[in-house]
């Protein structure tokens, strides 16, 4: 089931184009060979086009193309391929789908030498969620369209309350980004707790019970152990029919992160940044090491990252967090200057909300200009807090 945002999203971004390139003599070049496509007519239902030998015009579906749109917008990476279906109209649909988004997206010519797009901008994870039904109702009446979920924490949740409690708010597409919870497992037993380890085959089952909700998931990794982590994937690609995030930790060498990037994933995690034991120092150098080596053509999910220092100075596809909960736990708010105490004037409802829409309107911002003043300083009642 597709969210209607981001079919509206879809519209919205296929009218504005054709309002401006709509008329007759607009040329389109197709992926492949960089062929000219014109545009000879564009109605509400169909775009006319005629190739370059063509002596007829081509048709396309507006549906089909909002279709695609749609889809892109949702996903926020795919293949040119993955996005249409094999028609007569392949190539120029092809063609229109990456002159209307190529404004927003990063194009990359994977290995394979698929066109993939990347749309700009960061997707915020809501994490910390897995029990307060009150928090879930919070993120979605304040434009979070995406959770993360920990394994570990709802696993022994016989009544799928976590998902009832989704459903119940709104939250009934795939909208979970799930988390096996290998940090949450580790955490514990440092402190010494008894813990039951997480078990790969009850892991793998769970994603497929609920691959009606489960957006994407995590491979089970084993922080310092690349080469664990890396059997944990491929028995999970194997028995759930679809690959999980990898996940490169930033105490492994950037060789084990190359061989990742070689394999041609969507989306790549990066985790072991979170840790007490990691220094700012350690955990910037990793970063810059990591973008200035692959920055260009990968995308990194940036694990359990709330810094808004962090989440700005890199160019990652998406993170989470629960660091929007702090507005509760330590009365702070996120800006896009840093964090500010919460005014006296403003409850702990309106202060998680706030953290939230900032949070949610990063996969929006496209470009550095793209910027809304007031995600710099609350407003109430007008006035700069």
């Amino acid at each position: 089931m597709m969210n209607t945002y981001f079919q509206r999203k879809a519209m919205k971004k296929e009218s504005t184009f054709f309002r401006k390139h709509g008329k007759q003599g607009y040329t389109l070049l197709t992926v492949r060979d960089s062929r000219p496509n014109t545009i000879q007519k564009v109605t509400n239902k169909y775009i006319y086009v005629r190739s370059e030998k063509g002596n007829s015009d081509i048709r396309i579906p507006r549906s089909s193309l909002r279709r695609a749109l749609a889809i892109l917008f949702y996903r926020r990476v795919s293949t040119l391929k993955q996005l249409i279906k094999i028609n007569s109209f392949s190539s120029a649909l092809a063609a229109m789908i990456k002159a209307i988004m190529v404004d927003i997206c990063k194009v990359v010519l994977t290995k394979t030498g698929a066109v993939r797009l990347t749309i700009r901008g960061l997707r915020y994870f809501f994490s910390g969620l897995s029990k307060g039904k009150d928090d879930v109702r919070i993120v979605k009446e304040n434009g979070g369209h995406f959770v993360l979920l920990n394994y570990y924490t709802i696993r022994n949740d016989l009544s799928d309350s976590w998902k009832h409690n989704l459903q119940a708010l709104g939250f009934n597409y795939k909208c979970v980004i799930l988390d096996p919870g290998e940090k949450t497992l580790y955490d514990a037993m440092s402190k010494g707790r008894e813990v039951k380890p997480i078990n790969i085959e009850d892991y793998a089952e769970f994603v497929i019970r609920h691959s009606d909700i489960i957006h994407r998931y995590f491979t089970l990794d084993k922080i310092g152990d690349p080469v664990t982590t890396k059997q944990n994937s491929d028995y999970l690609e194997q028995v759930v029919g679809k690959k999980p995030i990898p996940i490169y930790h930033i105490q492994s060498p950037l060789s084990a992160l190359q061989e990742i990037v070689d394999e041609g994933h969507d989306v790549i995690g990066i985790g072991g940044s979170a840790l007490r034991s990691v220094s700012s120092q350690k955990r910037e150098a990793a970063f810059q090491a990591i973008f200035d080596r692959f920055g260009e053509h990968a995308n990194f999910h940036a694990l359990g990252l709330g810094s808004i220092k962090y989440l700005l100075g890199y160019d990652w596809f998406s993170a989470d967090a629960s660091s929007w909960l702090n507005a509760r736990i330590f009365g702070k708010l996120i800006t896009m200057a840093g964090n500010v105490s919460v005014p006296k004037s403003m409850d702990t409802e309106h202060a998680l909300g706030f953290n939230v829409r900032l949070l949610a309107a990063l996969e929006e911002r496209y470009s550095e200009m793209q910027i809304d003043m007031s995600t710099y300083m609350p407003i109430l009642d007008g006035n700069p807090c």
